[in-house]
């Protein structure tokens, strides 16, 4: 079993520390009122707004056993076998995932599903996988759409 950690960009840490500031401030005005209830909503307000993305940045770790791949986050978990692993492609993509960094790993598995990844040593994880072949580069994916789409317009023009 080997464990990565994620790749954790500036910008994460950036956008961490604003929000447990906003959370601490929001929090402190409640606990000033003073109050049974206020104390509850200043609590709440610490947990889930300053808590939760604590969490989900000290957790985030991917787990590669004999047969399956565990990625955990926070409170969530995914657990995926390595043999349902399809493809794996570089990528770039704003889109929420258990990656804490833009230099992230697309993977597809099962039936048409797509997790991203950011480990910090990209080459070893995926060498760990044992999916070496399956890895394509963002580059060669995009020069492939760019001939795809010329070939459509020489086709369509030429019917």
């Amino acid at each position: 079993m080997h464990v990565f950690k994620s790749k954790i960009d500036n910008w994460v840490l950036v956008c961490l520390l604003l929000s447990v500031s906003a959370c601490l401030l929001g929090a402190s005005v409640p606990l000033l009122i003073g109050g049974i209830t206020n104390y509850v909503f200043a609590a709440i307000i610490l947990i889930a707004g300053a808590g939760f993305p604590v969490w989900i940045y000290v957790s985030t770790r991917y787990i590669v056993g004999d047969d399956d791949l565990k990625i955990i986050s926070g409170p969530f978990t995914w657990n995926i076998p390595i043999q349902s692993i399809v493809s794996m492609q570089e990528t770039q993509t704003a889109a929420t995932s258990p990656a804490l960094s833009f230099d992230r790993l697309e993977i597809t598995y099962g039936e048409d599903k797509i997790i991203i990844v950011s480990p910090v040593d990209k080459e070893k994880f995926i060498q760990k996988l044992g999916k070496e072949k399956l890895i394509v580069s963002a580059r060669s994916t995009a020069k492939d759409s760019r001939k795809k789409a010329k070939k459509n317009k020489i086709n369509r023009n030429n019917p």
